[in-house]
């Protein structure tokens, strides 16, 4: 019994730090506890999401150590957090809240049989489809007309916050710094490479005469941050794949805002897929040189 609760405890916890990409609970508690300060609605709801993905996995019998890692709980949080950030609380959005989270857990559990890199396209799939249900006007359901965003100086390091804060879809500094303390606490070089991918996202956005409230708030940055992250490791070639990723989804951030698309993470999901076939190559070319003993050769010319 012992055993199950902390085995549970683990994959709560670890759903939140998997928005991140981050199976550690510390991670996770950190990121549900900056939600809370800036919305006490939006983390009652991710909670619901991610007990409800929990379930749903261990319904579908899915690997307990996937289940454990987090894998299946962070597209639910994402989306009760999404629904929450568009939406007042109702019948109906608690309802299609579940439904999604459910049947996100269960297209997750597909992708990770069969290897595939889902990382947020099932809460992105099911958030644009429930943005449209509640929007119909017959169902009457009321939307948040506005959000706080603390931007009170065009300051960098304001930016920097905020465009951890928007991957959550929160609005506050604090929540913004909480979240890249999560992140740093776990991986460390991965926080500093989301760091840098957001000055990165902020040139670029700036070069594109995209709007200047937006990029202060974070808007054109928070995919870049999940790229950073994704891509960010100790390899040399990490920095130019954190670049490549960032370009591309900073550059698709726009296009999609310009003709007036919800993005949420699906320009990082993007430049992850088109990443994925060059990172694959990576990796075959690594082991061919292994087998060769070049790696080897080189190691010892840079010794």
């Amino acid at each position: 019994m012992k055993e199950l609760t902390v085995h549970c405890i683990k994959a709560f916890f670890r759903g939140f730090g998997q928005i991140m990409l981050q199976a550690n609970a510390v991670t996770g508690l950190l990121f549900l506890g900056a939600i809370y300060y800036d919305s006490t609605e939006m983390a009652v709801a991710a909670a619901l999401c991610n007990v409800v993905a929990i379930l749903t996995a261990k319904l579908m019998r899915f690997d307990r150590q996937d289940i454990e890692n987090g894998l299946f709980g962070f597209n639910a949080c994402l989306i009760g957090v999404a629904l929450m950030y568009y939406f007042e609380p109702s019948i109906w959005v608690y309802v299609l809240m579940i439904i999604s989270s459910i049947l996100s857990t269960i297209i997750m559990g597909w992708a990770i049989k069969r290897e595939l890199p889902a990382y947020t396209f099932p809460f992105v799939i099911f958030t644009w489809v429930s943005l449209f249900i509640l929007s119909i006007p017959d169902l009457a359901i009321r939307s948040v007309p506005e959000h706080f965003v603390d931007i009170e100086a065009l300051d960098d390091f304001l930016i920097q916050g905020h465009a951890f804060g928007q991957v959550l879809f929160q609005g506050s500094f604090v929540a913004g710094v909480v979240f890249f303390l999560g992140v740093f606490i776990s991986r460390p070089i991965q926080a500093l490479y989301a760091f840098v991918a957001v000055i990165v996202s902020v040139y670029i956005s700036h070069s594109s005469h995209a709007s200047n409230a937006l990029i202060n708030e974070g808007v054109f940055s928070f995919n870049a941050v999940l790229c950073g992250i994704a891509m960010g490791e100790d390899k040399v070639r990490a920095g130019m794949y954190v670049l490549i990723s960032v370009i591309i989804s900073t550059y698709f951030d726009i296009f999609m805002l310009k003709y007036g698309w919800t993005t949420l993470t699906f320009p990082f999901v993007f430049a992850m897929w088109v990443m994925y076939p060059i990172k694959r190559l990576d990796k075959w070319i690594v082991n061919k040189l292994e087998v060769l003993g070049v790696n080897k050769f080189i190691e010892r010319m840079l010794d």
